[in-house]
């Protein structure tokens, strides 16, 4: 269980832009390409657990601040299909 949180964080805290849009099709959650970019230089590096939920919801609004709270639902419900088979 462990390594496969390990795996997500790693994920999540490396990710770009185009690999955010392909995790946002594969769970029909609706993204622009700038929206993306700007929630990569959020995450980018903040080592967030998202399995955390203080820390998933500081970066949530992070997030917001940057580009809205409907984008930030959006983030939101990625998150909770990363971590919803590990919980």
């Amino acid at each position: 269980m462990k390594l496969f949180e390990m795996m997500i964080n790693h994920k999540v805290n490396t990710i770009t832009p185009d690999e955010l849009l392909g995790l946002a099709r594969q769970y029909n959650v609706k993204l622009t390409k700038d929206q993306a970019s700007i929630i990569c230089k959020v995450v980018a590096g903040k080592n967030i657990n998202v399995f955390n939920k203080v820390e998933r919801q500081k970066a949530i609004k992070q997030v917001a601040d940057q580009t809205g709270l409907a984008t930030a639902n959006e983030l939101e419900a990625i998150f909770q299909q990363l971590t919803a088979n590990l919980k």
